[in-house]
């Protein structure tokens, strides 16, 4: 059978998306909507001999507006197929706000059938909903469900079985007396007796009234030219009231009429333990310290809670190495495998718990709605830095990856506000980051823990997150002062209710964002080994039926990097840390891999992992290479330093220029070179070498 759409729409944490991977579990890809940035998650529902492909629009609270992200919604249901269809997903506990939204849908004439959510939360605070009133009066098919459960969501699987589920329905609210009656007589003048052809006039008119939200001429052009004629002389100067504004007073008369017969609250009781929680953590001082607690307890968990299976992904490759080596004969094949491919691409690997730990972290904050007070909490801070707290959630994303955290400022509609996010979020310590950071800190920060409890390396990485936050503030207040001077925008917007993360929801979302750097970085990573390890191998000569390849110092990529090394000397670094920055500006985390097929190279202990290796690693004259004053000139690098070619081009195409990566590849390289510089010799100087 014909592959069927569906959308998905609703407003931002209303369970959407929780209810997208409830339809769709692991079959699901991501990608972006043509001709834009903004991320599109499909996913494909098999019911029977019939398949759907379900897409997850971006959360708004209504059609159109200025952010991009609120534009895809509005584009995609009015360039939709006659046979698409709505799932529009209504937060049970926020009706009169969700029902502003469905009623501008159902004006557009799309197929809808809709789902409220939050059944759990409606039946723990004893609201009680009359479901047949509200299908009676809105005209639609109604279902209620609890999408972290998935009570209900059978259900609705059968409800979709039946395409005639999804229902149109005339324009519910009614404008004031003077327009209702002109649209009337406009309506049978022009024929027009569908959803769809009223949205067009109705959008016309607004165009014609220069309502300031509809500026474009898209709806009027299509009618023809005597229509569009007849409408400007009936229009224009004759005091009629079609504006945005007024539409929505309008919809909310409505909507509180049909609200009075359906819902019926119980008696509340002041200061519940929601309200008693915003105190302390909403405090001017208490929420800060909330907030440094729970990023503390992040990266001490880091290292406690990732060090066993980090051990034992680590033996696995180990054993790996020996298993692929017992079966061939040395060679340059067997070398290319053990050292190149399993090496190199294994050394990341053993990262993967760290990685996965920060994601769920991360899913944790924002399901629970802790994401969005800190948010609220930290625009007390950013408004003297020149942003307002819309910036701090794709700043917060950029602890994940700097690239979705860049099209995250989509939201932010003052172009001041978002330019500078854009140009400052790459400081923010990323999930590319962490293999480098705990590899360094591993190396050089050995430590035993302090009162047997709290670990030294997770105090340095939590360090370097706190360093790239105070130095994306100072950069963002230097970008407001000289370059983006406009004025900030004011910042609103509503806290979530705290919710208990669903455990379902929690793991898709890890083993997505993990599944993806796997596969991207991945493969970065993979094609670098394989070319470092030939660079690290020849010139090589064949003589006596034998491969002799050369030394590493005398090999291509030692070569390379002793021409470099005079440039990175008083930085702490010799030629092969060098060699793996280079590397890493391809992706961060190909450092690790560089590392490992450099003295994978060498002749180390067998079964020596790169930690240990790095540690015995001396210069010439003797001294060791990996101590903790290199090693933290080398972090502060890594945290400044523009080393990811996604996050450039991601740059260019939010800014719409090459300026401005450019600006941000010189003033992140020129700041790494300047801090490692100085840490180093003033280092050397105060004797700490």
């Amino acid at each position: 059978m014909k592959d069927k759409r569906i959308y998905l729409v609703g407003n931002p944490n209303c369970g959407k998306s929780t209810l997208f991977n409830q339809l769709t579990g692991l079959k699901q890809k991501t990608g972006n909507f043509s001709g834009v940035t903004v991320e599109k998650r499909e996913g494909t529902l098999v019911l029977d001999q019939s398949e759907w492909t379900i897409t997850d629009l971006p959360g708004t609270y209504g059609l159109g507006g200025i952010a991009e992200d609120k534009k895809i919604a509005y584009e995609v249901l009015l360039s939709r197929k006659p046979d698409e269809q709505v799932i529009y997903v209504l937060d049970a506990l926020n009706l009169e706000r969700g029902l502003q939204f469905l009623l501008q849908i159902i004006d557009m004439g799309v197929p809808t059938l809709v789902v409220l959510t939050m059944k759990d939360v409606l039946e723990k605070k004893r609201i009680q909903l009359d479901l047949e009133k509200l299908k009676k009066s809105i005209g639609l098919q109604f279902l209620l469900v609890n999408a972290k459960s998935g009570e209900g969501v059978d259900d609705l699987k059968e409800v979709l079985k039946d395409p005639n589920q999804f229902r149109k329905c005339p324009r519910l609210w009614k404008w004031g007396a003077k327009e209702e009656s002109f649209l009337k007589t406009t309506k049978q003048k022009l024929g027009i007796n569908t959803n769809e052809a009223e949205f067009f006039l109705s959008q016309s008119l607004k165009y014609l009234n220069k309502d300031p939200n509809l500026s474009e001429e898209r709806y009027f052009v299509k009618f023809p030219d005597e229509t569009k004629n007849w409408l400007r002389s009936e229009v224009e100067g004759k005091g009629y009231s079609f504006f945005y504004q007024e539409e929505m007073i309008y919809r909310s008369f409505f909507i509180k009429k049909v609200l009075v017969d359906v819902i019926t609250y119980p008696k509340t009781t002041p200061g519940g333990w929601e309200e008693k929680l915003d105190r302390v953590l909403l405090h001017p001082v208490l929420g800060f310290i909330c907030f440094f607690l729970l990023m503390g307890f992040l990266f001490q968990s880091l290292f406690s809670f990732a060090e066993l299976p980090m051990d034992l992904i680590e033996s696995g490759i180990t054993d790996l190495q020996l298993f692929t080596e017992s079966f061939m004969d040395e060679g340059l094949l067997r070398s290319l495998l053990t050292e190149g491919i399993i090496g190199g691409v294994g050394s990341v690997i053993v990262f993967i718990p760290q990685i996965a730990l920060l994601f769920l972290f991360i899913g944790i904050l924002e399901e629970s709605g802790y994401l969005a007070r800190a948010s609220f909490l930290m625009d007390r801070i950013m408004g003297k830095f020149g942003l307002s707290g819309k910036s701090f959630i794709p700043l917060l994303s950029s602890a994940a990856c700097a690239v979705p955290a860049i099209l995250g400022t989509r939201t932010i509609e003052n172009k001041s506000d978002r330019f500078t996010t854009i140009m400052v979020s790459p400081l923010i310590m990323c999930s590319a980051r962490y293999p480098v950071y705990i590899l360094i800190v591993g190396t050089v920060f050995s430590f035993p823990p302090v009162f047997g409890i709290f670990n030294v390396q997770g105090f340095v990485l939590f360090s370097m997150f706190f360093l790239g936050m105070i130095t994306s503030f100072g950069f963002a207040f230097l970008f407001r002062k000289t370059v983006f001077k406009e004025d900030s925008s004011y910042f609103v917007m509503e806290l979530p209710r705290y919710n208990v993360p669903s455990m379902k929801s929690l793991f898709h979302t890890v083993y997505g964002k993990v599944k993806s750097f796997l596969s991207t970085a991945g493969q970065i990573i993979l094609y670098i080994s394989v070319l470092l390890w030939f660079l690290s191998h020849f010139p090589a000569e064949y003589k006596d039926r034998k491969w002799n390849t050369s030394p590493i110092e005398s090999s291509y990529i030692g070569t390379i990097g002793k021409v470099m090394e005079p440039t990175i000397e008083p930085l702490g670094f010799d030629w092969k840390i060098g060699i793996s920055i280079l590397t890493s500006f391809a992706a961060r985390e190909v450092m690790v891999s560089t590392l490992a097929v450099l003295y994978g190279s060498e002749e180390n202990e067998e079964g020596e992992s790169l930690r240990s290796t790095l540690r015995t690693e001396k210069r010439a004259d003797g001294s060791l290479v990996w101590t903790p004053l290199s090693g933290l000139s080398l972090l502060v690098f890594f945290a400044f330093a523009s080393q990811c070619m996604s996050t450039l081009a991601v740059t260019k195409k939010e800014t719409g220029t090459i300026l401005w990566p450019i600006v941000q590849f010189l003033y992140m390289t020129i700041l790494a070179f300047t801090a490692s510089f100085l840490i180093f010799q003033l280092g050397k100087i105060l004797g700490f070498a």
